[in-house]
């Protein structure tokens, strides 16, 4: 678990620090998130595209440690893997913060070991996950850079390629929070002088 958070860490400093070359692309926010639910956590670094004054596009890169015990189709499921998120965020005013809803896509790449008890067997499976989800959340500026997020999501897992036995998938509740430092895309600028 420490070397993903490390690699995590690594990537999200070296974006900042081309800050300025990236906002000239139109990038609004670059970020980091943590998600929990009932059977695991997500890390992710994210990125924020202004599209309008009430919404953006994000892309998400992240590790998924999954510990499902028996919430699977085995007596105990754990493991994990990379994967990607893109979402689509709309706020309910201008100025990118306050309350908003996101729709997202996430795709995982599984590495699941599995335990069963009666009869004592185990196993490898690899998966890839498709997890669509909806949230709604609240975004509170810290200061002119700095955002903290709040966000509950609901939505489903499905493995869509399965490479071993059938492990679980079903139904999914998230809560997560994110620190997102402010870079003000060129397009925001331009904007602002107008």
């Amino acid at each position: 678990m420490r070397r993903p958070l490390i690699i995590l860490a690594c990537i999200f400093m070296s974006t900042l620090a081309f800050a300025q070359t990236v906002r000239s692309r139109g990038l609004e926010t670059v970020g980091i998130g943590v998600q929990r639910y009932p059977a695991g956590t997500i890390v992710n670094l994210r990125s924020a595209w202004k599209i309008s004054t009430r919404s953006v596009l994000m892309g998400k890169l992240g590790y998924n440690m999954a510990k499902r015990k028996d919430f699977g189709k085995h007596d105990n499921e754990e493991g994990g893997g990379p994967g990607f998120t893109l979402a689509y965020k709309r706020y309910f005013k201008t100025g990118l913060s306050g309350w908003f809803i996101e729709g997202r896509a996430s795709m995982w790449f599984l590495d699941i070991d599995w335990r069963d008890d009666q009869p004592s067997i185990s196993g490898n499976t690899d998966i890839s996950v498709v997890q669509p989800t909806a949230g709604i959340g609240y975004d509170f500026l810290l200061n002119d850079k700095m955002k903290l997020g709040l966000i509950a999501a609901f939505g489903y897992e499905l493995n869509v390629v399965t490479s071993g036995e059938p492990v679980g998938e079903g139904g999914i509740s998230l809560i997560g929070f994110s620190f997102a430092y402010k870079l003000g895309s060129k397009r925001s600028s331009q904007a602002a002088r107008n």
